[in-house]
């Protein structure tokens, strides 16, 4: 069956394909942008000619990115390949003029390799290899790529994958072997008789495959044990990570790595699998050889023979910076709910800062809060005002702290004397800077440099969110009181200008007993006027929210409302006999009295109107309305149109309003009178 090639190349040496791929290849080739994602749909494998004028590199990349099922395998380059080069996700990369064998093994090593890790170990190898070739030692151990390709490598380096790759291409494996140990795998120049000669470095000792070698180069830790639990082998990893020498160990079982966190039944269960021929997968506390803890993630497998295990193979990764950080990130969140009960911003940068110390073990922190537009340092830990003198206040951008706040983005000084004021800050050298929104700044510092990592980084900012939440709690909370305060105040008020004259007409009431219909009616508006007065000082007190609304018939509380109204001769005319709320019935009452009130009163209404509208519902008169340059004000504490008025009548339905979530405004009626509209689509409803 042919094998698709998309050679992508606009001068193409058809010598190399046609003898590289041979009859069984088909290749199409294409040199324009259009042609590229159709043709990578039907391709198998990839070549492309880097450096071509006609199709950039970007769009090339992103077309690799985004199409599914093909191999991306040979890059071609006239010279050292470039960063952007080795960017582009492909398995292998070749030099002009391109030779056919080389282009043949490329193509079939490419198709050898599935998508996963044994394709992500070749690649890595390919691209180590392509680094080494283009630097110098020194270079390569500056390069942070190079160091990060090799690292992964290590992990990389498993039995398994070592095993496929053998299968794939045993040069493939001895380069593998060859960067993890410590060797670039690089083209090395040698003189046989005067002649310069071109060879690649390999590991004469490494065979198609000898397993005691990939473990011994493997990053896990790896141990043998004979059917008993005794151990015949560990390799250098497993040294590094336990401190103990193979010699000490070897002959022993594990439990010379038991730290006690684990009971009997736990090696038990382990014990019992294993034997029992199955793998044995979990996490496990161990002792070093220093006494110190350590976690792994361990998997232990039998090794079988005539159907029953004569042996064990355990293979361990150290987790204990993984799980440090998960009980570090856990602390932090433990610690909001201290932040939390804060009560003022000093108190929560003091709490910041003891997290920063106690939880992340970071000896120098300052805490700032921005308070008139100077960034103030309210809380400097023990060590910092040891090593720092006093610490000023900075305007926003000012100084490195400044900076970080200006920009509201965490940064990092790998070593401040690098930069301009950096030697003030000695002995001092690593900063990390995190902005607690627009509320402060945390400053952490370290007396070496390069002392903060990216976990570091990402814990602090953990820590900064918590406390901006904490401050807007506060904030939140200081905006309440004050609001409370209004409004305590303002019942005060109500309740003094109210009782005052309600006791004079009690006392002139209880001297009269002739009249009693006269003196019902007074005295039930000398309880309605109570009921006002204590219902106004439960809303104060009890804040603005109506946490409890129930079903309110507005047509009916308008009527009964009417009734404590003084009418004198003006008419209530319900427009929709269905219209239903969902609110406080007594709260609801206050709001309808006073509008009536205003409208009787100080509106000269013959008429006042309750109706529908979208999403709500109106209270409308036919009086001398309000004038436009006025409505914006109406309902401030004070306001009134008339010489007797206490101008807290529309005060008051404007925060009955607002506690019921509802939105009111004052615009003009169809009669030219006032008309008070309130809407609140989450609550109102037809029936």
């Amino acid at each position: 069956m042919p094998r698709d090639v998309l050679v992508v190349d606009d001068i193409v040496d058809r010598r190399a394909y046609e003898t590289g791929l041979g009859s069984a290849d088909e290749y199409a080739v294409v040199d324009s942008v259009d042609d590229i994602a159709d043709a990578f749909d039907r391709a198998g494998v990839v070549v492309y000619d880097h450096g071509r004028p006609e199709i950039e590199f970007r769009e090339l990349k992103e077309t690799v990115r985004t199409v599914g099922g093909t191999r991306y395998v040979v890059v071609v380059a006239d010279a050292t390949p470039t960063p952007a080069l080795l960017s582009l996700p492909c398995d292998d990369y070749l030099r002009k003029p391109v030779d056919g064998d080389d282009l043949r093994t490329a193509v079939d090593r490419a198709r050898a390799l599935g998508d996963g890790e044994v394709r992500e170990a070749a690649t890595l190898v390919r691209k180590a290899q392509a680094l080494s070739a283009a630097s110098s030692s020194e270079e390569l151990e500056r390069n942070r790529e190079f160091r990060r390709v090799r690292g992964r490598l290590r992990e990389l380096a498993r039995p398994d994958i070592l095993g496929e790759l053998d299968r794939i291409d045993g040069d493939v494996l001895s380069a593998h072997l060859a960067l993890i140990r410590g060797s670039d795998g690089r083209r090395e120049h040698r003189t046989d008789g005067g002649e310069a000669v071109d060879r690649r470095v390999s590991n004469a000792d490494i065979s198609p495959w000898k397993f005691r070698e990939a473990v011994e180069s493997a990053g896990h830790a790896v141990v043998f044990t004979d059917r008993e639990g005794v151990i015949e082998y560990v390799n250098p990893a497993f040294e590094e990570l336990t401190g103990y020498d193979a010699t000490e160990v070897m002959g022993n079982t594990p439990r010379v790595l038991k730290s006690g966190e684990h009971d009997a039944a736990f090696y038990e269960d382990l014990w019992d699998t294993v034997t029992a021929g199955e793998v044995w997968q979990g996490e496990l506390v161990n002792e070093r050889a220093d006494g110190e803890r350590y976690v792994i993630e361990q998997t232990i497998a039998p090794l079988p023979h005539d159907g029953e295990p004569r042996g064990f193979v355990a293979i361990n990764t150290d987790i204990t910076e993984k799980r440090n950080r998960e009980r570090k990130i856990e602390a932090l969140h433990e610690a909001t709910r201290d932040l939390l009960s804060a009560d003022t911003p000093s108190a929560v940068a003091a709490e910041v800062g003891e997290a920063i110390e106690s939880i992340l073990e970071f000896r120098i922190n300052v805490i700032r809060v921005l308070r008139d537009g100077e960034l103030c340092p309210v809380h400097v830990n023990d060590k910092a005002e040891e090593l720092l003198s006093e610490r000023p206040a900075y305007e926003v951008g000012e100084s490195f702290a400044g900076e970080a706040f200006a920009e509201q983005e965490a940064t990092v000084y790998t070593d401040i004397r690098d930069h301009d004021g950096g030697d003030d800050l000695r002995p001092v050298v690593s900063w990390l800077y995190v902005p607690i929104d627009s509320y402060g700044l945390i400053s952490v510092g370290q007396t070496e440099a390069n002392a903060f990592d990216e976990t570091d980084l990402n814990l602090v900012q953990i820590l900064a969110s918590n406390a901006e939440i904490a401050l807007q709690r506060l904030e939140h909370e200081r905006k309440l009181q004050r609001e409370n305060e209004r409004l305590e105040r303002f019942a005060s008020t109500v309740s003094h200008d109210l009782r005052n004259p309600l006791q004079v007409a009690e006392g002139t009431l209880s001297q009269l007993h002739d009249f009693n219909e006269e003196i019902d009616r007074m005295r039930q508006a000398h309880e309605r006027m109570e009921e006002v007065i204590e219902g106004v000082l439960t809303l104060t007190r009890q804040g603005n929210r109506v946490e409890e609304p129930e079903p309110v018939d507005l047509g009916t509380l308008a009527r009964t409302c009417w009734d404590h109204v003084s009418s004198c001769g003006t008419d209530l005319v319900v427009e929709s006999e269905a219209l239903v709320v969902s609110g406080d019935d007594t709260r609801l009452k206050h709001l309808f009295e006073n509008l009536f009130r205003n409208a009787v009163t100080h509106g000269q209404a013959s008429t006042v109107r309750v109706g529908d509208l979208d999403g709500g519902f109106y209270v409308a008169d036919d009086g001398v309305g309000i004038p436009a340059d006025e409505r914006d004000g109406v309902f401030d504490n004070g306001y009134t149109t008339s010489d007797d008025g206490t101008g807290l009548g529309l005060t008051i339905v404007d925060e009955i309003a607002r506690a019921h979530d509802w939105e009111v405004s004052v615009t003009e009626s169809e009669s030219g009178g006032a008309r008070f509209e309130f809407v609140s689509a989450g609550q109102y409803r037809h029936e």
